[in-house]
């Protein structure tokens, strides 16, 4: 499969319509056309059009059965026309939808007008998601920190009837590099907090909010060589400056420990006798904020993501 990189994509002359960049000033700009194409067999599309119910969105379509998602309830609604089956009622602007199709068929869609959706907060784990906006870099929407809040994103490929996957970090494949309007998109999140706007993607949360204050000191020598607590049960290292313990956070919980303009980034790979919001660092990781004798230093303690 071929990949791109930002730097290639963009030599290659990609044509993209970046929407307004993230931040206080959401993006207000919907999709630039009203129809859809789809295809017999799974199809994964976002609803673009302005509120309207399922049944009138989807009449004339070849439409078997409709699955849309819940996030904030993280379950699934579903809708097959001529049935009872009606949990999804009002399609609201931005909804993804997996839809079965008996046969090719082009979904024609009214233009949108009106103001983009809140942005909805975006939980641990999986959530399935609607694009509404203009042409955007998956690393535009999604990031490009290899440790951001966003894990992986996935998009259905109708042609291949796979799925093919964006890790930021990595160069993205040639055939996810740029999100669509009218694409919907499954997202595993590292850390909750940040929200999701269809027409501009993932709204980190304020990183402010995820430091606390807390303090920092190293192992003793005489520990060098001994089995740490947390799997796969490494034998500490003084000089792996990744080495950290804690019991307020779970094992393989990253962290970023802050002093001043200074940062080391550390997994909790062992446990001890410690307080909260306390963290034990290898010499190595400690010697990165401050010097062996000062013993026992204030810091601030960024949460940078979950355990896998």
């Amino acid at each position: 499969m071929r990949r791109f990189s930002r730097r290639s994509l963009l030599r290659a002359g990609a044509v993209l319509a970046l929407g307004t960049a993230l931040g206080t000033s959401l993006p207000t700009s919907a999709r630039e056309t009203d129809s859809i194409p789809l295809v017999a067999g799974l199809n994964t599309h976002t609803w673009c059009g302005p509120d309207t119910l399922i049944a009138e969105a989807t009449a004339g379509l070849p439409l078997r059965i409709a699955y849309g998602w819940d996030v904030a309830e993280r379950r699934w609604l579903a809708y097959a026309p001529g049935t009872p089956i009606d949990s999804i009622g009002m399609l609201r602007h931005g909804q993804p939808l997996m839809l079965q199709m008996s046969a090719d068929a082009d979904w024609r869609q009214p233009l949108f007008r009106g103001a983009m959706p809140e942005p909805v907060e975006l939980p641990v784990g999986w959530s399935f998601l609607g694009w509404s906006g203009l042409r955007e870099t998956v690393w535009g929407a999604f990031g490009q920190e290899s440790l951001g809040p966003v894990a992986e994103a996935r998009r259905w490929n109708t042609e291949l009837q796979e799925w093919i996957a964006y890790t930021p970090g990595q160069s993205a494949q040639e055939l996810f590099a740029v999100l669509h309007p009218g694409d919907a998109v499954w997202v595993r999140m590292r850390i909750g907090g940040a929200r999701w706007n269809p027409a501009g993607g993932v709204i980190e949360p304020d990183r402010a909010a995820r430091l606390v204050q807390g303090e920092i000191t190293y192992y003793h020598p005489s520990l060098a060589g001994g089995v740490m607590f947390c799997p796969p049960h490494n034998r500490y290292d003084p000089q792996d400056v990744t080495v950290g313990a804690a019991v307020t956070w779970p094992c393989g919980t990253r962290l970023r420990i802050w002093r001043d303009e200074r940062f080391v980034d550390v997994v909790v790979q062992d446990t001890g006798l410690l307080g909260h919001n306390h963290v034990d660092l290898s010499e190595a990781a400690f010697q990165r904020l401050a010097v062996l004798p000062e013993g026992r230093v204030s810091v601030l303690i960024e949460v940078l993501a979950g355990p896998e």
